[in-house]
């Protein structure tokens, strides 16, 4: 069955890599806005979430991909994602801001086409913080990943994405939603560590913004389309 198995991925392969247009590798700066909510026992949170304020979002993405030539105006994608991804969740309670910060690793699948010069896209992975801060006001703590595990359950931060926009071959404009799904969940009793602790449950945001690409392409295979405009 194993071998069975293999053959047909390496057939699958093979076969999607003789009939692909090109491999690109493309460099992504996303910048996002962040709106955060709350959920409590798996149910959203609405005292705390009507307190969420919206945060500036960064990262650097790097996205490996490879294009499938349907005809000479249009592509399907498939890429790789990896990178470094800034989440951000601040809250406004008692008068007083506090915000859990996240510096993650980010590691995910797309899945676009692309009409001409637009593209359409979905995608999903997940983000792994390596570090982070908690503010309280102007305050901040610097968290260590042994830090991290101490203050919060299940860190990790699965993400679906949506994005459309324009591709000129090689740049990219693109505006998107991100969802990071609730699964990284504050213990329980560490309220004595400030205002944002007295709140057991899982953390999760909404993210719209615009992402920059520079795409390019590295090796042209399989079934050549001299006469094609774009790429």
């Amino acid at each position: 069955m194993k071998k069975i198995i293999i053959l047909i991925t390496i057939f699958i392969i093979t076969t999607s890599l003789a009939y692909s247009h090109s491999f690109v590798m493309s460099l992504y700066v996303p910048l996002a806005g962040s709106r955060p909510s709350f959920h409590k026992n798996g149910i959203l949170t609405d005292d705390l979430t009507e307190n969420g304020e919206s945060a500036f979002e960064v990262g650097v993405i790097f996205q490996p991909s490879i294009y499938f030539t349907i005809d000479k105006f249009h592509y399907i994608v498939l890429g790789v994602d990896f990178g470094w991804y800034r989440d951000t969740f601040k809250f406004n309670n008692n008068a007083q801001d506090f915000t859990h910060e996240f510096d993650n690793i980010i590691t995910g699948l797309s899945l676009e086409w692309k009409p001409s010069i637009f593209q359409i896209g979905i995608g999903g992975g997940v983000k792994v913080p390596l570090s982070g801060k908690y503010w309280y006001g102007d305050n901040y703590t610097s968290l260590d990943s042994k830090a991290l595990s101490s203050r919060f359950d299940n860190i990790v931060i699965p993400y679906v994405k949506l994005y459309t926009g324009i591709n000129f071959s090689l740049v990219s404009l693109s505006f998107y939603a991100n969802i990071d799904l609730p699964t990284i969940q504050i213990k329980d009793n560490l309220s004595s560590l400030g205002e944002g602790y007295r709140y057991p449950g899982k953390l999760a945001s909404l993210d719209l913004g615009v992402q920059i690409g520079l795409h390019l392409p590295i090796i042209e295979f399989g079934k050549k389309n001299n006469d094609y405009g774009i790429r």
